[in-house]
This record gives structure tokens, C-alpha cells and sequence, in this order.
């Protein structure tokens, strides 16, 4: 009986962990979006509120996605990684442009990055962590006798 426990108790964990991940995926795909969807002349108050809170969005998926990690395959890990590394990129890119130009004259071209460069980044990270649900995951016995 515990067995059966100890092993619902890891898959849960498991799928949790997923879970977490995309919803943080998600959320800064999201705030990328609202960052470089600024329509209008605003002000650069409000740029810089949402640029914060990409910011803060990338630096939660960072604290968050570390502890979950291990419960990832080295495929997923990869891909995920890879969308936050691009997204800091972009992040640091977008600020240094913002700060240079203005926000009108780089607005379109953050755009088009962010669709060109980080959606294709977020739906194969989706993809390999839907895999994950969708796949048995073995034991560390199983895993071990490989």
C-alpha cells in the first residue's frame, strides 16, 4: 500500500511541477504580448510599469522553474531553458532600444520579434511539457536499470 502512495504521491508532484511551469511560461509569454502591444501614445510610466513586470515575471518563472526542474526530462528542461533565455535576451534588447529610440519607434518592431522569436520558443517548450502529461513517466528503479 505505501508503495502505491509513494508512487501517486511522485507522479503528482510531477504533474505539478508541469502544470507550474506552463502557467509560468504562459504568463510571461503574456507580458511580453502586453509590453509590446502598447497602443497609442502612452507614457513612459506605463512603459516602464509593464516593462517591470516582465521583469518580475521573468525573475518568478526563474525562482520557480528551478525546484520543478528536477522533475522534468533533460528534453523539457532544454526547451524551457531556452525560452527563458531568449526572453531575457529580448528583455534586455527591448529596455536598451526603449531607452535609446522611445517607445513608439520600437513598439513595432517588439512586435514582430516577439512573435518571430519567443512564440515558437513557447510552444515547443508546451509541447514538451504536454508530453510529459500525456506519457507514463518510469520510476527511479526503471530509470536506474536502463
Amino acid at each position: 500500500m505505501r508503495t502505491i502512495e509513494a508512487g501517486g504521491a511522485r507522479v503528482g508532484r510531477h504533474r505539478s511541477a508541469v502544470v507550474e511551469v506552463r502557467k509560468h511560461l504562459t504568463g510571461l509569454y503574456r507580458g511580453f504580448v502586453w509590453w509590446a502591444s502598447l497602443h497609442g501614445e502612452v507614457d513612459d510610466d506605463y512603459e516602464k510599469e509593464r516593462r517591470e513586470q516582465v521583469v518580475g515575471l521573468l525573475d518568478e518563472l526563474s525562482h520557480q522553474y528551478l525546484p520543478g526542474s528536477v522533475w522534468l526530462t533533460e528534453a523539457s528542461r532544454k526547451k524551457v531553458e531556452n525560452f527563458v533565455r531568449r526572453s531575457e535576451e529580448l528583455c534586455s534588447e527591448f529596455s536598451a532600444e526603449i531607452e535609446e529610440r522611445g517607445n513608439p519607434r520600437v513598439r513595432r518592431s517588439m512586435e514582430r520579434r516577439v512573435s518571430k522569436k519567443l512564440r515558437p520558443l513557447k510552444a515547443e517548450a508546451e509541447s514538451g511539457l504536454e508530453a510529459e502529461l500525456a506519457e507514463p513517466r518510469p520510476g527511479w528503479r526503471e530509470r536506474l536499470r536502463k
